[in-house]
């Protein structure tokens, strides 16, 4: 098993000109995959003031790969936004995940988004598995290799069980909540459902449904920033 971490800029995304448009602002991709053509990511922008949010949502729309750009939910006191994005790449601007996935290489955590390049770690069985993914990534951007290393699995299962940790931690009424949300498609991108939707299937009112939602996300996403956190210090040393 091989850990490999590298930063692409990636031509013609929306990753590679985010920073100069919005200065200060930096980005998780929480999860990026094509079907049928089209590109469904989710993002999280963080350090965006939230009467920037409109702007943000406008101009990732706007992009020349993108035709949908969604706003999910915005967090004030952290200026955090999570986003969903609709693509339609061309072949030569493919998402990274779709490269690496198909050459069995399988992200540790969420890719971050800095200083034009996005930075990535995974995970993958052979050095062979590894090179094609490189050749096949220097199609669609400069590639610059961080690391290429037996990987710290007990890092890496800490961090899994962290995240599983958190969803345990829910309550019962999060975790029926949030289930339900997922069920009827409020993050798909577009949603299959708004948080009116939910609270009529619900016996609780709109605002209290949104609390748990907002309280399920917290405690999540807290989880999975925690690896971020330590990929950041990893990327530094």
């Amino acid at each position: 098993m091989l850990e490999y971490t590298f930063r692409i800029r990636h031509k013609g995304c929306w990753t590679e000109t985010v920073a100069d448009a919005f200065p200060g602002v930096s980005a998780t991709i929480i999860y990026s995959y094509r079907l049928t053509g089209t590109s469904i990511t989710m993002i999280e922008a963080t350090g965006i003031d939230e009467d920037r949010v409109d702007e943000l949502v406008e101009w990732l729309g706007d992009h020349e790969v993108m035709t949908t750009a969604q706003l999910v939910s915005y967090h004030e006191t952290r200026e955090t936004a999570f986003i969903s994005l609709e693509g339609d790449y061309r072949t030569d601007t493919e998402p990274v995940l779709n490269v690496l996935l198909r050459n069995n290489c399988f992200p540790t955590i969420p890719a971050t988004v800095s200083n034009g390049r996005e930075h990535w770690s995974v995970l993958a069985s052979t050095h062979e598995e590894v090179s094609t993914t490189h050749d096949e990534l220097r199609d669609i951007g400069s590639v610059e290799v961080d690391a290429l290393r037996q990987p710290e699995l007990g890092r890496l299962l800490t961090g899994l069980t962290e995240i599983k940790q958190a969803v345990q931690d829910l309550s019962p009424r999060q975790t029926e909540v949030l289930a339900r949300a997922i069920e009827h498609g409020y993050y798909d991108s577009p949603r299959g459902c708004n948080i009116e939707e939910l609270a009529e299937m619900d016996s609780a009112n709109t605002s209290t449904v949104g609390e748990h939602l907002r309280r399920s996300e917290a405690k999540i996403l807290e989880a999975v920033g925690a690896m971020l956190d330590q990929s950041s210090a990893d990327r530094r040393d």
